[in-house]
This record gives C-alpha cells, structure tokens and sequence, in this order.
C-alpha cells in the first residue's frame, strides 16, 4: 500500500468537501470537482492484486456531468476469505459520493472485526440512521456483500434490494441472486428483516453484479436494457475471461443506448477457480 505524505497541515480539499452541510454540484468550484472525482475513483476496487482461487475484475462508468456513489469492491481477508462488494447510493454529485465511502470502508471494517454478511449489513444499516439523523439528510441505498470462504466452496451473502446480481454455476443458466433485506438507511428498527443466504459453489462457478446503470440503461426509443437482456449477454459469454465479460457488457449497453448513458455503471466479475 502507498502512503501520501501531506505537505499541508490544513484539511484536504476532500475532507472540506466532504464537511460542507449541504454539497450542491451546482455551486461547486473547479477543485472541489476534482476533489470528489478522486474521491469517486477511490471507492472501485483495483485488479492488480493476486488472489489464490479465483480471478476477478472490475469495471465503472461514470454518467456525464457529475460523480456518483456507485462502489465495488473486493476485499481479501487475513484468513483467506474475500469479500466482494457492490453498491448504489441514493441522489448524485459529491454527497452521494461521500456516502458511497461510508459504505466501502464500513462494510470493509464489519467484515474485518468477523461479522457475517447478515450482521454486517445490519450494522451498516444502523450507521446509515444514525448518520441521516445527525446530519438531516435523507440517504439510502442498495448493497450486496458477499464472502467467498477460505476454501472456495461456499459463499454467503446478504443483499439489501441490490439487482441485478447473477450467479452462473458451470453448464446451467444464470439464476438471480434475490435480496435477503431491505434497502440500507430506510427501516428504524427493523433489523430482523437482515437475512443472510449461502450457496454452495464449485470450480468455474461464477459471481456477476453491477448497478442499475445496466438494467435502467435506455434506448433512443426508450426501452430499458433490462434483466433478461443481462442475462442473455452474460450467458453469450459464460467462456471468456471475466475482464472480458465486463468489456463485452459495457460494449452491449453503448451500443444499445447509441453512447448516452444517464447514470453511472459498477461492476464485478468472479469466477472460482
């Protein structure tokens, strides 16, 4: 890991970024633009990291005119296990962003301390509203966490109203992973409804998630990309590597929205080895 050193004493454009109460991105100026840009780029796991078992990518998109609070991540424990990640907060621009953060390094630090999926999501939950209540705002958002276990042959996973997420077991079609809990920072109290699911897995299985920019994407016409279309792509290209999978889905959804893309795009591919 890479440590920056500050020559400056005072806070960093991000950290006064992110303490402005409210952040509007019509009033932003060119650096903070900047500032919440990296901060955005910060919240997507990175693929250079060898992980024994499996393979994986990432991908984004950001949509034109703003930054957003998508995030992915992948996460390998001390253990052996690894967590896969991927979000979609509420709203656009810096705050949405700056929420996206809360949930990267949230989840990463519940999962850290041994929570399973289930409990890491209800405690992310409560952070949500606490937070929205201490700082009077109204964010949410959908989540899916997963770990794979050290012995990559089960994996446990809890979803809050997060789709589409696909898994694809060798030689059978995609089924849909369907959410275990409602969507974070919106029920008080309501921490029964954290469920937690697991599912066997065995070599060449494979892990695909992305955010809604895919299934919400349009046509010139108007049409959605929709699920059954994902699904389609990803079983057309259930061989290739997984960094060609995501290539070969964002190419699907530009050629079917002719370039325009209205939100931003998240994605993860993983397979078993």
């Amino acid at each position: 890991m890479t440590t920056a050193i500050a020559t400056d004493p005072g806070p960093t454009s991000v950290e006064k970024l992110a303490a402005r109460e409210p952040v509007r991105d019509d009033v932003l100026t060119s650096e903070d633009r900047r500032a919440a840009e990296i901060l955005v780029r910060h919240l997507f796991a990175h693929e250079g990291h060898h992980i024994d078992g499996l393979e994986y990518a990432v991908t984004f998109r950001l949509a034109a005119g703003h930054v957003g609070g998508d995030i992915v991540d992948v996460y390998h424990f001390d253990n052996g296990s690894v967590a896969f990640a991927i979000a979609d907060v509420s709203g656009k621009g810096a705050q949405a962003a700056v929420h996206a953060a809360l949930i990267k390094f949230g989840l990463r630090c519940y999962a850290s301390e041994g929570l399973t999926p289930e409990r890491t999501l209800r405690s992310l939950d409560r952070v949500f509203i606490e937070n929205n209540a201490f700082e009077r705002s109204e964010q949410f958002a959908s989540v899916f966490f997963a770990v794979l276990d050290d012995r990559r042959r089960s994996l446990t996973y809890a979803c809050a109203g997060h789709e589409p997420v696909f898994l694809i077991a060798p030689g059978k079609k995609p089924i849909v992973l369907a959410p275990t809990a409602p969507l974070v920072g919106v029920f008080d109290d309501q921490h029964h409804l954290f469920r937690q699911r697991q599912i066997p897995v065995e070599p060449g299985t494979l892990l695909i998630a992305t955010t809604d920019g895919i299934t919400e994407a349009r046509s010139p016409k108007g049409d959605f990309f929709g699920m059954d279309r994902l699904a389609k792509v990803l079983a057309g290209n259930v061989d290739a590597s997984v960094s060609d999978q995501l290539k070969e889905l964002l190419a699907n959804t530009e050629r079917f929205t002719r370039g325009r893309f209205h939100d931003d795009i998240a994605a993860f591919a993983v397979r078993v080895l």
